[in-house]
């Protein structure tokens, strides 16, 4: 309501009083004068008298680039800092900016008033000693040289990885908290993004001495006071590496119909609320896995013990029964505390080539039948919430293995039907819990995504014109559905892709049912994972409670008023982990391209700049192709490609042989050079032989039955994770980018 509130502010331009509200919105004088109060402390709205008005200050987080400029990142468009106007916020600062009236090229700008947030209280970096004073210089790009106090540093040498707290005011100043290595070693790291985000390694001594002190085996009571589901098939899927299995499945045929078991295990029967385990779990939100190490949100004794639903085994489980029409409809739903035991650990590997036509093991083959039924519903599951307005962007991932004596190996996950059978089931499962949740009043945690704001879909609107696909003007996930499958196999694919993800904002956690736009569902939460996630620990909690009718008004009030903030801490450490694991994969990654160094591989061109072009290889490893190193090529942006001699082209989608030059893993950057035959041509062998009327077209476009604008859209590709945009870390040398931008904004 909020947002809602503060785009009726700006598409009217002018103040309101609360009375305006009141009949706009058709709310409370209690609620509204509540939003209206948090978007004035939020710095969105400011109020004199009796009128409400847009702030002439504007908060978010700020980016800087080395030549002193920043931008304050906000979600209808990020507002320029010029050079001298930053103060002393440091790049991630949460800052509130006072927004100042356009200049010469007619946009606003900005002036950093104060910090809010520091984005960071560590630091990791390299130790050095000058004129006799010690200073840490940051692993992090744009990040000034931190003077550092000399008490802990006795006896490190110049060139130590060290952490230091930051102290900040007029001079920032640094302590000593903790050595990490030497030199750039894996395991150095490691720590050292362990460190960088402030995720937490060891658990402490009284929350090991709690898990330990966990029995092994179920009472006979607990087992009494459940529902039996150890006689059904009831069986899991995972990663042939998994050790948590906190999710089991079953499907029974009914007559018109079918039942489909979802059982997740009961980790709040182990996790009581306000214990040591509990409170640890809370500071952690998420388990982290990284490559070659996990970080669990729980201890080992049950994160793989006593609530991972290990075959053959009796374990405590929360269950979602869902009985469906043959069409698929939801006709009855249970939710139960029972008690299952596996009778099968399946992996995505076999369920995939049993998908392919493949037989199972000789272990598994009686649940040839179950499978079968499994894939077919689930597919189905799939075609029908796609058919909703769902978005499937499709982009491939890639798992970085680190052996135990160091091997590398790059493996991209290749299991879509398995994967896409439980995802089906666990989207099921969450969706259900949500609606119950909402219907009958409960306080929960959701799992939000809301709609893109108008101005973001504008520009995505203008941008996919501009490549031939028309969007209407009201939003709809139908018709960016529909983009995303039309420009399938095109080479316009990887653009349309990212433009569309660019627009919608990020997924998160919130007290309040928001909806969520990415998967078309009214109703979403996440429940499925409560060994790994936070939240799902808190929604099996709010769903007992109601199972058991021990929900009492105080117990009510008490979520109510805490619910917000877990859901703020929950988000924040979910980035928190996917930056971590993003890191260090990049870091790895450029681990192996530096053993391949020499070597030419076949990739694709995922990417164009006026500093040359990103090609991404089949493993997932993507480098940049400096413009000195492609010859007389020039960055059209118009084109959205780089333009050569006698009408040859690179563009997004375009294959590209190239040989890998040098990689540095410390700064995380892969370097490529294109693969030039005898006659000293780049090889793009993606490219058509014929150059005449058909390769002159624009460099990407919609099927040949549209019409199309003729001004294609600039684009810069990214990396994506599920759900969300990550922008792209600044590059080393951007020179050409740089001058445009500031020759711009003068």
């Amino acid at each position: 309501m909020q947002e809602a509130l503060l785009e009726f502010f700006k598409r009217t331009g002018r103040p309101h009083r609360l009375e305006e509200i009141l009949h706009r919105f058709g709310l409370e004088k209690r609620e509204a004068k509540a939003h209206l109060k948090a978007l004035v402390e939020r710095g969105l709205l400011e109020k004199k008298g009796s009128r409400y008005f847009l702030a002439n200050r504007v908060q978010g987080p700020l980016s800087l680039h080395r030549d002193g400029y920043g931008f304050v990142r906000l979600p209808e468009g990020d507002l320029f800092i010029p050079p001298g106007y930053t103060q002393d916020a440091w790049p991630g600062d949460l800052v509130e900016a006072r927004v100042m009236p356009p200049g010469r090229d007619g946009r606003p700008w900005g002036v950093v008033e104060r910090v809010l947030k520091r984005a960071r209280e560590r630091l990791v970096g390299t130790l050095d000693f000058r004129k006799g004073c010690a200073l840490l210089l940051p692993d992090e790009p744009n990040l000034p040289e931190l003077p550092l106090a000399p008490e802990g540093l006795e006896g490190l040498k110049r060139g130590s990885r060290i952490v230091v707290q930051v102290h900040y005011g007029k001079r920032p100043y640094g302590t000593f908290l903790a050595y990490l290595g030497e030199g750039e070693a894996p395991e150095t790291e490691t720590e050292a993004v362990i460190a960088k985000y402030g995720l937490r390694a060891e658990f402490p001594e009284e929350v090991l001495r709690e898990a330990e002190a966990i029995p092994l085996e179920i009472p006979e009571a607990e087992l009494a006071r459940r529902e039996d589901f150890r006689g059904l098939r009831v069986f899991t899927i995972d990663g042939v590496d998994a050790k948590d299995f906190d999710d089991a499945i079953h499907v029974e045929r009914l007559p018109g119909g079918y039942r489909i078991g979802v059982h997740i295990a009961d980790v709040s029967h182990y996790v009581k609320e306000g214990s040591p385990l509990d409170q640890e779990a809370f500071l952690r939100g998420t388990s982290v896995y990284l490559p070659g190490r996990v970080l669990p949100m729980l201890p080992e004794r049950l994160s793989n013990g006593v609530c991972s639903l290990r075959p053959g085994e009796d374990r405590l489980v929360l269950s979602v029964l869902v009985d469906l029409t043959e069409d698929l409809k939801v006709k009855r739903v249970r939710f139960r505390e029972g008690v299952i035991r596996s009778v099968a650990r399946l992996t995505y590997t076999e369920v995939e080539a049993f998908a392919e036509g493949f037989g199972l093991p000789e272990e598994h083959a009686f649940l040839a039948e179950d499978l079968r039924l499994l894939l077919d519903l689930t597919q189905r599951m799939r075609e029908k919430r796609l058919k909703e307005g769902a978005l499937d962007f499709g982009f491939p991932e890639v798992k970085v293995e680190v052996g135990e004596e160091g091997e590398l190996h790059l493996i991209p996950q290749a299991e879509p039907k398995a994967r896409s059978l439980i995802e089906e089931l666990m989207l099921l499962a969450n969706r259900l819990v949500a609606e119950y949740l909402v219907q009958k009043g409960l306080p929960g945690l959701f799992r939000v995504h809301e709609e893109p704001v108008q101005d973001a879909y504008e520009k995505l609107r203008q941008a996919l014109a501009r490549l031939g696909y028309t969007l209407p003007p009201k939003l709809s996930g139908h018709a960016l559905q529909k983009a995303l499958l039309a420009s399938r196999g095109r080479p316009e694919e990887p653009v349309v892709a990212y433009l569309v993800l660019r627009s919608l904002r990020l997924a998160r956690y919130a007290a309040e049912n928001l909806g969520h736009f990415g998967l078309a569902m009214e109703h979403y939460l996440h429940f499925t994972s409560p060994i790994r996630r936070y939240p799902d620990l808190v929604v099996h909690r709010v769903l007992k409670a109601a199972l058991r009718r021990t929900l009492t008004p105080a117990r009510r009030a008490r979520w109510q008023e805490a619910f917000p903030a877990i859901a703020e801490h929950a988000s924040e450490m979910e980035r928190k982990a996917e930056a971590a694991e993003r890191e260090l994969t990049k870091y790895y990654m450029a681990k192996w391209a530096e053993l391949h160094v020499g070597e030419r591989f076949l990739g694709k061109v995922t990417g164009v700049a006026n500093f040359g072009a990103f090609v991404t290889l089949p493993n997932g490893v993507e480098g940049l192709v400096r413009l000195e190193a492609l010859g007389p090529y020039t960055y059209s942006e118009e084109a959205m490609a780089l333009l050569g001699p006698k009408g040859k082209r690179i563009r997004l989608g375009d294959e590209m042989e190239v040989v890998i030059a040098a990689a540095n893993p410390r700064l995380r950057q892969v370097d490529l050079v294109p693969y030039v035959e005898a006659q000293g041509e780049v090889k793009t062998p993606g490219k058509r032989k014929k150059e005449k009327e058909e390769d002159m077209r624009k460099v990407v476009g919609p099927p040949k039955d549209r019409t199309r604008d003729t001004r294609p859209e600039r684009a810069t590709v990214n990396t994506i994770y599920f759900g969300e945009w990550t922008p792209k870390e600044p590059q080393e040398s951007h020179p050409a980018r740089t001058r445009a931008r500031r020759k711009r904004r003068r």
